[in-house]
């Protein structure tokens, strides 16, 4: 696959750190965050206020080192060997938990519960008891959590206090809010030269074209103005906000368009809007500022909307495609097109630049209580405000209810406004549109220190971002649009991958009010993601945050620091693996009772398969009889290369509307039919079980086993190690591994209709000199020539001249073997993965794998 796979830009990457959000997407290339901007082709990494561009021309269309010692524990304990065991006594109690050990000698921090009084409206503080945190977290500035939301401005009735979540999580600011001058954690200035290494996004995705129901069309007056007439028109259709600019230029030269953003605040997405065959680039979808009552229908106002309509010359176009020179000819011809007699002057030359004005009279166009789709500041425990977007559920009216769902981004990419979404991250997540569809009204936002969110960015911390989720869903609760369980009690769900995949699991975990949830592509332990064996994921950290670099995103400074010393000395300090540690669901599974769909990609170099498992285990080990399910899906954070079966998505796409219809709608009984357990193996083929790979009886007690006598490895940089893959453009290509020629090679040649679904042991002996610390193991298929599972391993060595032996577990993997299929098992000395500039030379002797096979005869389901 050639390096077009990548007109997505870096901010996919945080598909990833989710924490992660926007890579690979459509077709084969599986990035973390199909956003309604990659969707449709407009820039999410445009100013964190609303603007977005759009052009005249059509739109083309690791782990933690632990591992099983017993893969057959039951779902009822969970058990690691050695110094990564995990211990979950199977006799769980509410008053004491254990939280899970994670990584060498490392333990994943428990969140202390603070709530000696639990108050009315809250769940009885013992039922979520945990340990003492392991690291140092900010003191309590009281025993009392509560969330409250600022109405909306206009005469709202009194919203109900907002939900109190002392039962689940203690103060985390010590009253100072995010931002603040005293606070701790104040945002560092992003780099903004680091932008210039975004990549362009990725085209669209096909989208169903609907038959518009008949509505009143509001036009503003036509505008001729330095040769470019605009005659902008607002619909309202099915309780969203649309219209056309109409533009047309007099020179017959190429228009773009940049959205400026509604005057109180609004939205307005360019582009968006479907018609036969793609979009209409000059169409554009509306959110008003809900600076008004929408939900009594008193006192609605009109918003005006900015678009730049700008000429694009075949002057322009010449200079901008010089090297070099390119780099600077946009903005020189940007302002010189707004400057007053001169654009005048030169208009012929580089053409002309105009403001259009949409005005949406909202009272006129929704008279009343009509449902419509609108963005509102939600403020969070601590002040800040979460920029929040609504989108009624399809042919909802006024004085009906639905169930919502919470849909949240990933890394680097604001929350969905684009109503005509299908498909999110991964493309296995379902869009807003589809989402609509299916009864639900949903909800998404800009995440904490990111877009039009005030406060820092702190990775999915139950302390911050979870909040800030529980905030909305307390707003939520006074929408008269949104179905009630109970006071203060929505009927809600959650979907969204890598970082939306993140906070649902937070979320969850300390706002029991959360029905269901179905995660995709998300993490169980952020600090064994990437710093698995004490060995640091350079190129995915160095991309994850150059992705919030170009969103610009504030960020807590010592995310910079932690990628400036993995990348420089392959080493995190206490302070930085401490964010990690406090960042994500780890802690809190024990507490988790939503229940649980679980999606992880087959390829994803960033959140490996283990981590689903871990995530399964620690859920299924809580005293919660927690129901959860697993798919493993080829995609995620990074490519399928062997090509994503067709029928993958929509699969997926049903499991995820019976798991919701059933857990959050209390509707049938569709997700009983949702196999335990689902995989697609390199070919694309599907299987199911009703066990999980870590469970007795999914396995054979016997696998298949491979020795090999070993060899001497020279360790240097780049040379002959793995990766990166010069068929993808730098800096993407460091996270792609390819096979390795200097390594020592293990033949595998298991029997066809072997399935190796789960983890291989790899166990040498060695002895060496040198800086290096780690040493990489990864599979190659001899038949294509790819690395499986766009997958390497981290084997910690100590070269200081002493023998030793090592036995760890390799990433998982989810292969069957066909006719003429072999593998080969390679130690390596380099991965781009893992870039260092360690050198060293190490005698290894004594290798043996062993690899896990499927007790079940591989038969493919056909669909």
């Amino acid at each position: 696959m050639g390096a077009s796979l990548f007109v997505g830009r870096v901010g996919g990457l945080a598909v990833a750190l989710g924490v992660g959000a926007a890579m690979f997407s459509t077709g084969a290339v599986a990035w973390a965050d199909t956003s309604d901007s990659a969707a449709r082709g407009v820039d999410a990494a445009d100013s964190p206020s609303t603007a977005s561009t759009s052009s005249a021309s059509p739109a083309a269309g690791n782990q933690p080192s632990a591992r099983r010692a017993n893969p057959g524990a039951n779902r009822g304990a969970a058990t690691r060997s050695n110094d990564r065991a995990r211990t979950v006594s199977p006799e769980l109690s509410a008053q004491s938990i254990t939280a899970p050990t994670v990584g060498v000698a490392r333990r994943v921090a428990a969140l202390a519960v603070v709530d000696p009084e639990p108050q009315a409206n809250s769940v009885a503080a013992e039922d979520f008891t945990v340990v003492p945190p392991a690291v140092e977290l900010p003191e309590p500035a009281g025993p009392d959590i509560r969330i409250h939301i600022d109405p909306m401005p206009g005469p709202l009735p009194e919203p109900v206090e907002a939900y109190e979540v002392t039962a689940f999580l203690s103060e985390a600011d010590n009253g100072v809010s995010d931002g603040a001058d005293t606070d701790p954690l104040v945002p560092s200035d992003s780099p903004a030269a680091w932008a210039l290494l975004a990549a362009a996004r990725r085209e669209p995705l096909g989208r169903a074209v609907r038959s518009a129901p008949a509505a009143q069309v509001t036009s503003s007056a036509t505008v001729t103005e330095d040769g470019i007439t605009v005659n902008p028109t607002v619909v309202l259709v099915n309780g969203i906000f649309q219209g056309a600019l109409n533009a047309t230029s007099a020179r017959g030269a190429e228009l773009v368009y940049t959205s400026l953003g509604g005057s109180n605040g609004g939205k307005l997405d360019l582009g968006t809007v479907p018609i036969p065959g793609g979009t209409d680039p000059q169409s554009y979808t509306i959110l008003p500022y809900a600076n008004w009552n929408l939900i009594t229908g008193a006192g609605k106002g009109t918003e005006e909307f900015g678009v730049r309509i700008t000429e694009v010359t075949n002057f322009d176009k010449f200079l901008v495609g010089i090297p070099l020179v390119g780099l600077f000819a946009a903005p020189v011809i940007s302002l010189l097109q707004q400057l007053p007699l001169i654009s005048d002057l030169l208009a012929p030359i580089i053409g002309s630049s105009i403001v259009a004005t949409v005005n949406v009279n909202v009272g006129g166009e929704a008279p009343g209580a009509t449902p419509v789709a609108f963005t509102y500041d939600v403020v969070s425990f601590d002040g800040v405000k979460i920029s929040t977007n609504f989108f009624p559920a399809t042919g909802i009216a006024a004085g009906e209810t639905a169930p919502t769902v919470l849909n949240g981004p990933g890394l680097g990419s604001p929350g969905e406004t684009d109503p005509y979404t299908t498909a999110g991250t991964f493309g296995i997540v379902p869009g807003v549109d589809l989402m609509r569809d299916e009864g639900y009204n949903v909800i998404t936002w800009d995440p904490r220190g990111e877009f039009a969110s005030g406060g820092v960015l702190q990775l999915d911390s139950p302390f911050y971002e979870g909040r800030d989720t529980s905030a909305i869903v307390s707003w939520a609760a006074d929408n008269p649009l949104v179905e009630l369980n109970g006071v203060d009690d929505p009927k809600v769900g959650m979907v969204g991958g890598s970082y939306g995949g993140g906070i649902q699991m937070v979320t969850a975990s300390t706002d029991p009010r959360i029905d269901a949830i179905v995660p995709a592509g998300n993490w169980y332990s952020l600090i064994d993601a990437l710093y698995p064996s004490e060995s640091f994921k350079t190129a995915w950290s160095a991309l994850l945050l150059l992705d919030l670099v170009q969103a610009g995103a504030r960020i807590n400074t010592q995310i910079y620091e932690g990628v400036l010393t993995g990348a420089l000395f392959d080493f995190l300090t206490q302070t930085s693996q401490a964010v990690l540690t406090a960042s994500g669901p780890t802690s809190l599974l024990n507490q988790l009772r939503a229940p649980t769909l679980l999606l992880q990609g087959t390829v994803d170099a960033l959140f490996t398969l283990n981590q689903s498992l871990f995530n399964a285990e620690t859920i299924l080990a809580n005293p919660w009889d927690t129901e959860v399910k697993l798919a493993w899906f080829c995609g995620g954070h990074g490519v399928c290369s062997t090509g994503a079966n067709p029928l993958q998505a929509d699969l997926l796409f049903a499991d995820t509307f019976a798991w919701l219809k059933q857990h959050v709608k209390d509707e049938g009984a569709l997700a009983d039919a949702i196999p335990v357990f689902q995989w697609w193996d390199q070919a694309g083929d599907r299987y199911t079980s009703d066990l999980l790979p870590f469970e007795p009886g999914f396995n054979k007690p016997v696998g298949y086993v491979a020795t090999n006598t070993g060899g001497t490895l020279g360790i240097l940089p780049i040379l002959g190690g793995s990766g990166p893959d010069s068929e993808y453009t730098f800096p993407f290509s460091l996270i792609f591994p390819t096979p390795a020629g200097n390594a020592i090679n293990v033949a595998l040649t298991p029997d066809t209709g072997d399935q190796i679904v789960g983890a291989a042991q790899l166990s040498f002996t060695y002895s060496g000199l040198g800086t290096s610390q780690a040493v990489y193991a990864q599979f190659v298929d001899d038949a294509t020539g790819l690395v499986v599972g766009n997958n390497v391993t981290a084997i910690p060595v100590i070269l200081d001249g002493r023998e030793r032996t090592v036995s760890v577990p390799l990433n998982d993997i989810a292969y069957t073997v066909g006719a003429g299929d072999s593998l080969t098992l390679q130690i390596a000395g380099w991965s781009s993965i893992f870039a260092n500039a360690a050198i060293g030379v190490v005698n290894i002797s004594g290798v043996e794998v062993d690899l896990p096979l499927r007790a079940v005869p591989a038969v493919p389901i056909v669909v």
